[in-house]
């Protein structure tokens, strides 16, 4: 504040005093005014490594969801759980009527018995046979016939083993089980419900960690290498900030969009995320090293263009700079400016071209 008073009070342009008279009805000429110092503070130019980061939109997304279907045909005898209800991997959801699979499942089982028993049989009449050829009490063909009844039966012995498995596999479908740990988040069927196989039954999803789905340009996808963690600002909880872990940046973009996918995850203890919250994701990019910053303060922009004040000899020059990236309180000066120089930070509004100066406090 003492410094903006002091601006004004030595500003050329504004050069009346707080009764309204100039400089000359105080006996002073207007060369005195305008040759009072300008007190200022300072900053060197100074390589430094600029950290800058990105704020770009993300939806948070359950870390898994499924909608878990009937695989058989059959009607709804239990339903085991609520929605709502965390469930475990492997609980069952939802029990279905198994009186027609529990009847497959018994007559598969019986078809293998008698294929095993037929090839069991086929094996001995060709030990039998083979003895019985080489007495030549038969002939090579009926050898030959032995032999292929023994392949005949060993293949529908393993066609009946089959049927088995799938016939037990339809009977264990016949109870539907969560396929991991989460929430029942919808139960889409009732007890009496008659269900065709592909029937949506229940949405689980896994909430002990989101994800979360943002969009970045390419520039900014390229800057992004070796950052790992990112900050979230979620609106709807009133700002509520998590921090989250970068898992991936895409390398093909969004036709929709044009921007690259970056995909962040993040643990969430307290169980306050749902699917389809809007938050402000702040991406850190990676480290880069300017070979000349200057404090942010220090930039302003005069006529189009930007411009600092640099301290030589106690007066302030304007001099144009051109920037470039910006972080951490610090502007990168890609031309304009060498290391060592000094600048003004604070006091430059009241400041011309060759303005006389005197370096106050610290930088």
């Amino acid at each position: 504040m003492g410094l903006s008073l002091l601006a004004i009070a030595c500003s050329p342009v504004e050069e009346r005093t707080e009764t309204g008279n100039t400089p000359q009805a105080q006996g002073q000429s207007p060369t005195t005014a305008l040759s009072t110092p300008v007190q200022v503070r300072v900053a060197p130019v100074q390589s430094a490594q600029l950290h800058w980061q990105a704020s770009v939109p993300g939806v948070i997304e359950a870390f898994r969801k499924a909608v878990v279907a009937a695989e058989v045909d059959a009607r709804v005898v239990v339903r085991s759980v609520e929605p709502g209800d965390p469930v475990q991997a492997g609980q069952p959801l939802v029990v279905l009527d198994d009186e027609r699979a529990r009847i497959a499942r018994d007559q598969a089982a019986a078809d293998l018995r008698r294929s095993e028993a037929n090839a069991a049989q086929a094996d001995s009449e060709l030990v039998r046979g083979r003895d019985l050829f080489a007495r030549q009490f038969i002939s090579e063909d009926r050898l030959d016939a032995l032999r292929f009844a023994v392949r005949r039966n060993r293949a529908q012995a393993v066609a009946a083993k089959a049927q088995l498995a799938a016939a037990q596999r339809a009977l264990a479908d016949t109870t539907v089980r969560a396929p991991f740990a989460g929430t029942a988040e919808q139960i889409h069927v009732q007890a009496g419900d008659y269900l065709k196989r592909g029937a949506a039954v229940a949405t689980v999803a896994d909430f002990s960690r989101a994800r979360v789905r943002a969009g970045v340009t390419a520039s900014e996808a390229s800057r992004l290498a070796g950052a790992q963690t990112a900050e979230l600002a979620l609106d709807a909880l009133g700002g509520h900030r998590l921090s989250g872990r970068i898992q991936s940046v895409a390398r093909l973009s969004e036709p929709a969009s044009g921007t690259y996918p970056v995909e962040i995850w993040v643990e969430d203890p307290e169980g306050v995320l749902r699917e389809g919250m809007v938050a402000t994701v702040h991406v850190p990019y990676a480290a880069v090293d300017s070979p000349a910053s200057v404090p942010a303060e220090a930039v302003f922009r005069r006529g189009g263009a930007m411009h600092v004040f640099v301290v030589e000899s106690e007066r302030a020059h304007l001099r144009p700079v051109r920037i470039g990236r910006t972080g951490d309180g610090q502007v990168e000066i890609i031309d304009g400016l060498a290391t060592g120089e000094t600048v003004v930070i604070d006091g430059q509004f009241a400041l011309r071209d060759g303005a006389q100066v005197t370096i106050v406090g610290g930088s």
